[in-house]
C-alpha cells in the first residue's frame, strides 16, 4: 500500500510531465513539488543512482560545467552581472529530480508520466492545427511585425497568418517540444514490440505531431530530426531499417510538396540568414577571445551589449549566440565546454551501446535509448544555430526526457538478464 508521500510524490512527477505542454511555469511549479518531496523522503533516495554509469557522466559533465560558470563570476572580471539569468537553467533540476525519483516509485508510475505528456502534447497539436486553420492570435503582441525577425506566432514571411503555436504562441517552443514528443512517438515504433492495432494508433498520434511540426515552419528543428532520425538507423534490424529509410523519404517527400514549407527549408542557406546568424556567432567568438576563462553563468547577455555597440549600434537581436556550445564555452570557459560536450556525449554513447548490446530487437530499454539517442542528437544539432534550451518550456521537456532515459536504463541494467 503506497504512503502519502508516495503518492503524492508520483501525482506530482505526472503533472510534471503533463503540464510541459501546457505551460512552462506551472510544471516547474510541479518540478519544485518533486524536489520537496525528495527531500520529505530523503532516507528513501538512493544516492548510488547517481554514481551509476550513464548517469555519473551526466551530472558529472554538468557539474563541471556548473562549478566552472560559476568560478567565472569571480575569476572572470565581470562580476555577477545578471544573477536572474541562472534561472534560465533551473530546469536542468528535472534530471536529477526524475532520475532519483524512478527507484522511489513503481514503474508504472513512469509509465503514466510518459503518456501524460503525449497525452498533453497531442491536445496542444489538435489546438495548433486549429490555430493554424482559423488564424488564431489571441494576446499575441504585433510590436516586431515590421523587424527583421518576425513575431515568432507568425508565419516567417507571412505576417498575417499564424503557425501552429499550440499552447505557447511561439513556433519554436512548439517545435522544439515536439522534437521530444516526435522521439518518443517514432522510437515507439522502430523498438517496440507492438500489436498492428497498437502501431497504427501510434502511428496516427506521430502523424499528428508530425503534421503540427511542419506548419510551425522551423527548419533547423526539421534537419535536426533527420540527423536524429539517421543516427538510429544502425542500431535497426533490417526490416526496420528499410521502413524507416521508406518512412524518411516520405516525410521528405511531404515536406517538399507544402510550397510554404519547401521555401521554408531552402531559405536555410539564405543571404539574410548567413549574415544574422554570422554576426551573432561573432560576438561570441569576441567574447571568448577577451574572457578566456569565462564572463561568468549569466553573464553573457549583458557582456554581449558592449561588443554590439562596437560592432553594428542599429542591431536588435542582442541574445545569446545561437549555439549553445558557444554560449558553454563563453560563459564557463574552457573547462564547462569539456563538461558541458562530456555531459551530452556520455550519455549518447551509452544510448548507442544499450542499443547494440540489446538481447532482442525490442523491449523497454531500446526504447528509451532510441529516445535519448533520437532526441539528444537532434536537440544538441538544433542547438548549433538556436538558443534552444534558453526557452523553459523546451529545457523542462528536454530535461524530463533525459532524466526518463536515465532511469529506464538504469532500470534495465539493474534487472536481471
Amino acid at each position: 500500500m503506497p504512503t502519502r508521500a508516495e503518492r503524492w510524490h508520483g501525482g506530482l512527477l505526472v503533472a510534471m510531465a503533463a503540464l510541459i505542454p501546457i505551460g512552462e511555469g506551472l510544471s516547474m511549479a510541479a518540478l519544485v513539488g518533486v524536489l520537496v518531496l525528495l527531500v520529505v523522503r530523503r532516507r528513501e533516495v538512493q544516492l548510488r543512482v547517481l554514481r551509476e554509469s550513464p548517469t555519473f557522466g551526466v551530472v558529472a559533465g554538468l557539474g563541471a560545467w556548473l562549478a566552472a560558470g560559476l568560478l567565472a563570476i569571480v575569476l572572470g572580471g565581470e562580476g555577477w552581472q545578471k544573477p536572474d539569468e541562472i534561472g534560465r537553467w533551473l530546469p536542468f533540476l528535472a534530471i536529477p529530480a526524475v532520475a532519483l525519483s524512478a527507484p522511489m516509485l513503481p514503474e508504472r508510475t513512469l509509465r503514466l508520466a510518459v503518456r501524460a505528456f503525449v497525452a498533453a502534447l497531442a491536445v496542444a497539436c489538435l489546438f495548433g492545427l486549429v490555430q493554424y486553420a482559423f488564424n488564431i492570435r489571441p494576446g499575441e503582441s504585433i510590436s516586431r511585425v515590421d523587424s527583421t525577425i518576425a513575431t515568432q506566432g507568425r508565419i516567417p514571411g507571412r505576417f498575417g497568418e499564424t503557425v501552429a503555436g499550440g499552447f505557447y504562441y511561439h513556433r519554436l517552443k512548439m517545435a522544439h517540444v515536439l522534437v521530444v514528443g516526435l522521439a518518443l512517438a517514432a522510437s515507439r515504433q522502430l523498438f517496440a514490440a507492438l500489436t498492428l492495432r497498437r502501431r497504427l494508433v501510434e502511428g496516427a498520434l506521430l502523424a499528428l505531431m508530425g503534421a503540427t511540426f511542419l506548419l510551425t515552419y522551423t527548419r533547423g528543428a526539421l534537419v535536426a530530426l533527420a540527423v536524429g532520425g539517421f543516427a538510429c538507423l544502425p542500431f535497426l534490424t533490417r526490416r526496420v531499417r528499410l521502413a524507416a529509410m521508406l518512412g524518411l523519404a516520405l516525410a521528405a517527400g511531404v515536406v517538399l510538396a507544402i510550397p510554404s514549407v519547401r521555401a521554408r527549408v531552402m531559405s536555410i542557406g539564405s543571404d539574410q540568414a548567413s549574415a544574422v546568424r554570422s554576426l551573432i556567432w561573432s560576438q561570441g567568438v569576441r567574447i571568448i577571445a577577451d574572457h578566456p576563462l569565462g564572463t561568468g553563468l549569466g553573464n553573457y547577455i549583458v557582456v554581449v551589449n558592449r561588443y554590439y555597440d562596437a560592432a553594428d549600434p542599429a542591431f536588435t537581436v542582442r541574445t545569446y549566440p545561437h549555439n549553445v556550445f558557444l554560449t558553454a564555452w563563453a560563459e564557463a570557459g574552457p573547462v564547462g565546454l569539456v563538461g558541458w560536450v562530456v555531459a551530452w556525449l556520455s550519455l549518447v554513447v551509452a544510448c548507442g551501446r544499450a542499443l547494440w548490446r540489446r538481447k532482442s530487437p525490442f523491449g523497454d530499454d531500446a526504447v528509451a535509448a532510441g529516445v535519448g539517442l533520437l532526441g539528444i542528437v537532434a536537440m544538441l544539432f538544433i542547438g548549433l544555430t538556436h538558443d534552444v534550451l534558453f526557452h523553459n518550456a523546451v529545457a523542462m521537456a528536454f530535461s524530463a526526457m533525459v532524466g526518463g532515459v536515465l532511469a529506464f536504463l538504469g532500470r534495465a541494467s539493474a534487472s536481471p538478464a
